[in-house]
């Protein structure tokens, strides 16, 4: 039935342009963002589900980040434990050079200064050597503990490190009894055969403590690059679950693009056809 006051055929026109249109504008939302999710309309449970692996892919990368700087904590006190292995090694070769019998009485004291020196410059090791304005030994006899959280819990397992305290008098009592009491100021030093002989087996057994805790914070080191890479695994497995929820297929989306295209064209060419379709009407009112 001819009717001039309902327009059938372009309000359907009309219904289809729209939502060609909406549906255009969700393409170029979603290949200009580069996000299949741009609104929560678009996915609710996706969009939650994106969230949440979010929260957890910056928790684990914040993780490494701790791990890393428990490791570099670690090496640091590693480090200085180097520079004290190798103080003792010269403390020995002194003490070596002094009781072979050779040197004058002078001699023994102008070496007596320089393992004064190197005491010195053991406690300074303890004293001075920082992470982040914080010292790595302990301040007292009792030994501390560093605890890292690094695990993909929230509390998960602590690795410990143990800050332990540095001085010449310290050494050797944390795993062997007895430390390099022999050459500390004021007790017995190497101007002597028989005092230098008791400090060469009281520097061995300083050198052997030395030795188990720098093999103690290797392990530990070792142990952070395998959480770094556990860690780093599972942040790059958790993205590409988050991709695939929430990131654009631009392949589906620019060939949906081009199909809503010609779409639009056609609707709009068809809301012109059924408004011209009611031209047709006059034709009955003039005849």
């Amino acid at each position: 039935m001819p009717s001039i006051n309902t327009n059938v055929a372009a309000i359907k026109a009309r219904m289809n342009l729209d939502k060609v249109q909406r549906e255009m504008d969700t393409s170029i939302a979603r290949l200009s963002s580069g996000k299949r999710i741009t609104r929560a309309a678009d996915d609710a449970a996706g969009m939650a589900i994106a969230g949440r692996m979010e929260s957890q892919i910056r928790g684990l990368n914040m993780s490494i980040r701790n791990a890393k700087d428990g490791q570099s904590l670690v090496d640091t006190q590693e480090g200085a434990l180097q520079e004290v292995s190798a103080i003792l090694q010269r403390m020995r070769e002194l003490a070596v050079q002094s009781k072979a019998g050779i040197g004058s009485a002078d001699d023994r004291v102008y070496l007596d200064l320089e393992m004064d020196q190197l005491v010195d410059e053991i406690q300074a090791v303890g004293d001075n050597t920082k992470f982040n304005d914080t010292k790595v030994f302990a301040l007292t006899v009792t030994a501390a503990d560093f605890k890292f959280y690094s695990d993909i819990d929230v509390a998960g397992n602590a690795i410990t490190a143990t800050a332990f305290k540095m001085s010449v008098t310290a050494l050797g009592s944390h795993t062997i009894t007895g430390g390099i009491y022999g050459i500390s100021h004021g007790g017995v030093e190497i101007i002597s055969i028989s005092a230098a002989l008791q400090v060469i087996s009281s520097i061995d057994k300083a050198i052997a403590s030395v030795a188990g805790m720098r093999a103690n914070l290797g392990a530990i080191s070792n142990r952070f690059d395998h959480v770094i890479d556990n860690l780093t695994n599972v942040v790059a497995n958790t993205e590409s679950s988050k991709s695939r929820v929430e990131d654009a297929d631009f392949a589906v989306e620019t060939t949906q693009l081009t199909r809503n295209t010609v779409l639009q064209q056609a609707a709009t060419s068809m809301v012109a056809q059924a408004n011209a379709q009611k031209n047709s009407i006059l034709a009955l009112i003039q005849g």
